[in-house]
């Protein structure tokens, strides 16, 4: 029998978990939509972020976090609704993959996430729904608008020039916290909140965590890194409070349109170094799924029609095909992904791979994976060919919709956050 691997399938299975559901429920603390948030939730919830984050867990942290964890929690629910409208689930192998990706971005062994949580006495679910949501939300911007996402010849154009000109100018890495405003009412809170944070990370709070717990940008699923970024590519208000900053040093709350953003400069480079180079790669993930406990005799025929199906399908348009007839496997695609992000198991499996070309067929906890690459990209950033260009609009055009959708979500939902 071969080693059981812990592998996870990226891509959502449409398989649902309960929604900030407690053993004792409560005080509502907030309504949204057909979903409560209980008081249970809410302090799993705090003891969280104050976990990851390094903060004092006192009960004046906890007060000053609340209404911030709140909002979270509750776009959190907006999104997972809203996916589910459009038949858009999280599988338990996509949660997973999540939760291992914290752990290798924080250069933890895996499983000691879930240890820190089981030993302070946080529940599982906490953590995952706030994976769920990540993982739900870009799947529908994806679904909902990629196709729909026109980029003229013009803005080819002048994008090409943008990118042309940027060996000349200055480069930061950046990573970001963002706080939404969401009516003048609450920019004081808000403003008074993004100090707190401030104050906390120059304090020796961690800002990877807090912003993956309080930031309201889709970057705190990365824990807040946005990449390296030219300097006019930046908000003329966020430029000029950047190019005086020291490598490591966070800037004070800085109030833009829709919020107010707290940035780490990691890392800088002058005028004239390069970039780095990148692959773009496009591949489908396709699972057999098998039901544990697993078995030779259920394991081997399984892992023969993975193999039949990776040596008769030639390409990616003629595996979707193939895998058609068969209704029990489960296929999904991973668009223009960078190759330097991936974890290093997926790296493994399909860097030496060629367009077409399968990885060996895997066991994992749901059943049999395998990965077929369907396109690779090579990106200079000093020298991008067109079709390049294109897609990093089609992103940028994706972030913008993303905000605005959640922005209109909000707007017209029923929200209720009961004092």
């Amino acid at each position: 029998m071969q080693k059981l691997l812990k592998f996870s399938f990226i891509i959502s299975c449409l398989i649902n978990i309960p929604i900030f559901a407690s053993g004792e429920i409560g005080r509502i603390v907030a309504v949204v939509e057909d979903k409560i948030i209980s008081q249970a939730d809410l302090e799993n919830r705090l003891k969280l972020a104050i976990l990851s984050s390094g903060l004092e867990n006192t009960p004046a942290h906890r007060k000053q976090l609340e209404s911030q964890v709140i909002r979270v929690m509750v776009d959190e629910l907006l999104k997972i609704n809203r996916a589910k409208q459009f038949d858009i689930h999280a599988s338990e192998n996509d949660i997973e993959h999540a939760i291992k990706d914290i752990e290798h971005r924080n250069q933890m062994e895996e499983g000691t996430l879930k240890k820190l949580l089981q030993s302070n006495h946080i529940p599982l679910k906490i953590l995952k729904t706030q994976m769920e949501a990540d993982i739900v939300w870009r799947e529908y911007i994806q679904a909902r608008y990629y196709n729909s996402v026109q980029i003229s010849e013009r803005e080819l154009e002048r994008a090409s020039e943008k990118f042309a000109q940027k060996k000349d100018q200055p480069q930061f890495l950046l990573a970001e916290i963002f706080l939404e405003v969401d009516a003048s009412s609450q920019e004081a809170d808000v403003e008074r909140r993004a100090w707190e944070f401030v104050n906390k990370i120059r304090s020796g709070a961690n800002f990877s965590a807090i912003s993956q717990q309080f930031s309201q940008a889709a970057s705190a699923a990365q824990s807040g890194d946005i990449d390296w970024v030219a300097a006019d590519q930046l908000d003329p208000v966020l430029k000029q409070v950047i190019e005086g900053l020291n490598v490591g040093s966070t800037t004070d709350p800085i109030k833009t349109q829709h919020g107010y953003h707290i940035l780490l400069l990691r890392d800088k480079r002058a005028a004239g170094e390069s970039l780095g180079k990148d692959t773009l790669i496009t591949f489908i993930q396709t699972l057999f799924p098998l039901s544990q406990p697993f078995t030779e005799e259920t394991v081997n025929p399984v892992m023969l029609k993975a193999r039949t199906l990776a040596n008769s399908a030639k390409n990616c348009a003629v595996l979707s095909t193939l895998v058609k007839s068969d209704k029990n496997i489960e296929i999904r695609e991973a668009k223009n992904l960078s190759f330097a992000t991936l974890i290093p198991q997926i790296r493994q499996l399909i860097g030496s791979l060629n367009p077409g070309q399968s990885s060996t067929p895997l066991l994992s906890d749901a059943g049999v994976i395998m990965f077929t690459v369907c396109e690779k990209q090579d990106i200079n950033p000093e020298n991008l060919a067109k079709e390049q260009v294109r897609n990093i609009l089609i992103e940028e055009k994706l972030n913008n919709l993303s905000k605005g959708e959640l922005r209109e979500l909000k707007r017209r939902a029923h929200v209720e956050i009961r004092d």
